[in-house]
């Protein structure tokens, strides 16, 4: 359980951070015993105010999500780890999420806790869901994939000519009495630095047409086996080519068989070069996948499709979904199986209770004033004015607040404020439905 304890303390340090990244008030709020309007204009809540998660359990469902894809047995299985967030609109789906990131993020970088590990956060997957490949692509880094890669190329290479560098020159056409005159291709920088390495390999007048086969022999041995895949990889190092936005380009198929074949056998090899460079897990998180509940056919196809990949059973990731109910019933509906393995472990929002409500404003209140278990400048009777307003929907619940601390503000009004005053602002905090 040190894992959770650990995650718990970090979440916990990370709240002493907030009131320090607060922007400058434009308006005066201290009438109402505030330096500024602590709730989000738009009701969603900023990067730097990613409270601890209201609900039933929620925060220690989550830790224990954390520590089930830490377990090295499942980590050394290979087994899916999937977590499944359920809620409608503006119940704070992306808020947790966000939340469960940042938690990783604190943990991977921790001293304490050896488990380094990368997340991919890909916000609306769009009409075609093949973009989620590029966008966690995008979340590493494509510098980085070129990085991983080569580190791995360079180990086999120096595995072979390690105390042999004079045979590597001769297979490779190195002049010895031109490279007298320069460091070792061994040597840091360009041991570690694969541009490093080709200038001054060029600079030799290197056979670069074999070293590029040497290369993709290495990529083929030890990262993907398939000729089409290892050679984008091959490009990546030696014609410098971004990764382009379409998986046909990438993957170099178009038919739909093949191209589910090479999603899968992508995404296998970007974890396998994560793993060779000591990441214990890689975390991709997907965001507003509701448009299932709402598309048909091919569209609706190419969803499942992806869902289905991403949460193979020989995956070696951890994927986080979120969803609202009407898309799990659609996906209940059309994929059985689908729906067993999203379900197998999720979190369901409820909404927000009198005690939910009054925990969220004390968050945000103590962001723009010293700590206190005051609810003002709100009355507990308008609290419960803006719940059943909102329906218990968070976000709707913050955006009324957000307003009624902004009318406030602007009349100079001073603490209580009754709940008459909800009437006058009430149609600014209404959710699209």
């Amino acid at each position: 359980m040190k894992i959770v304890r650990k995650a718990k303390t970090l979440s916990e340090n990370l709240e002493t951070e907030i009131k320090e990244k607060v922007p400058k008030p434009v308006k005066d709020y201290s009438n109402l015993g505030l330096t500024h309007n602590p709730f989000p204009p738009a009701g969603i809540p900023r990067e730097d105010r990613l409270f601890e998660p209201i609900g039933k359990n929620i925060d220690q469902n989550l830790h224990l999500f954390i520590r089930s894809t830490y377990l090295p047995e499942r980590k050394e299985k290979g087994e899916y780890a999937g977590l499944t967030i359920v809620g409608d609109f503006g119940m704070g789906k992306t808020h947790i999420m966000k939340y469960l990131k940042r938690t990783i993020d604190k943990i991977s970088s921790s001293e304490d806790v050896n488990f380094p590990s990368i997340t991919a956060f890909v916000d609306r997957p769009e009409d075609d869901p093949r973009t989620i490949i590029h966008k966690i692509i995008e979340q590493i880094g494509e510098d980085n994939i070129r990085k991983y890669v080569w580190n791995i190329v360079i180990e086999k290479i120096i595995e072979e000519y390690e105390g042999k560098e004079e045979k590597f020159y001769k297979e490779y056409e190195i002049h010895a009495n031109l490279f007298k005159t320069e460091k070792s291709l061994f040597a840091e920088p360009m041991r570690s630095v694969y541009l490093e390495f080709l200038s001054v390999f060029k600079q030799l007048k290197g056979d670069i047409k074999k070293l590029q086969e040497k290369v993709l022999h290495i990529i083929k041995d030890t990262i993907i086996p398939d000729d089409a895949l290892a050679h984008r990889y091959l490009d990546l190092i030696f014609v410098q080519k971004e990764i382009s936005r379409a998986w046909e380009a990438l993957a170099g198929y178009a038919s739909t068989r093949e191209f589910q074949k090479k999603e899968v056998m992508f995404l296998r090899s970007v974890v396998n070069i994560l793993r060779k460079q000591g990441y214990a897990q890689l975390y991709v998180f997907i965001d507003e996948f509701e448009d299932i509940s709402k598309i048909r056919k091919e569209k609706l196809i190419n969803y499942l499709t992806t869902l289905n990949i991403l949460i193979n059973n020989q995956s070696n990731w951890a994927l986080i979904v979120s969803l609202n109910s009407a898309a799990l019933k659609k996906i209940g509906t059309e994929s059985a199986p689908l729906y067993d393995r999203l379900t197998s472990y999720k979190i369901e929002l409820m909404p927000l209770d009198i005690k939910g409500a009054e925990r969220i404003v004390l968050n945000y209140l103590n962001t723009a004033r010293k700590d206190s278990s005051s609810l003002s400048p709100f009355k507990e009777n308008t609290l419960k004015a803006i719940l059943d307003i909102s329906q218990g929907n968070y976000r709707s619940f913050i955006l009324l607040c957000q307003k009624l601390v902004e009318y406030a503000a602007d009349l100079g009004l001073k603490p209580p404020l009754k709940k008459e005053l909800i009437q006058r602002i009430e149609s600014f905090g209404r959710l699209p439905e």
